[in-house]
């Protein structure tokens, strides 16, 4: 943001007080987002993917409260260093454990996406070779069969 735009807009942090609540708000949310996010990692390594994406709604919902406060945070860095700088600084160390949380569920989530939807053009192929038809060309021997996938099996990409 340009020094320009930070200087016109609305302080959100304007005392020692303000800035602890912030902090132990974002502490708070990102320690919230982990549990879910651990729990979530845990039930897809478990082959569990239903009981993963009930989790969702709830993850959408933590997600969103964590980006705000996260947003807010960032926008005000300097002034929280400023008013409360152990905190500030245990927090930034927290979230760069807390990123490193989120890549290994982000990398377990497409893993198991992968082997999803490979499963599914596999099927899918089986199926379409089965209602390939045995048919005989011109000069007595069977022709080669097209590359048929089943048609309506559809892949829900939503987990």
């Amino acid at each position: 943001m340009s020094a320009a735009l930070q200087d016109n807009r609305t302080r959100l942090v304007t005392s020692p007080e303000i800035a602890g609540k912030l902090v132990e708000k974002l502490g708070n949310a990102m320690e919230d987002l982990l549990v879910l996010l651990r729990e979530e990692t845990a039930l897809v390594k478990n082959g569990k993917l239903r009981q993963a994406g009930e989790l969702a709604m709830d993850k959408e919902e933590k997600a969103a409260l964590y980006t705000r406060l996260m947003l807010a945070a960032r926008d005000e860095i300097e002034t929280l260093k400023a008013y409360v700088p152990v905190e500030t600084e245990a927090l930034l160390k927290r979230h760069e454990l807390f990123r490193s949380e989120v890549q290994i569920n982000l990398a377990v989530l497409d893993t198991a996406r992968d082997v999803a939807e490979d499963i599914l053009r596999t099927v899918a192929n089986e199926v379409g070779r089965t209602e390939t038809p045995s048919i005989y060309g011109r000069g007595g021997h069977a022709q080669a069969a097209y590359a048929v996938s089943a048609r309506g099996v559809a892949i829900n990409r939503s987990l």
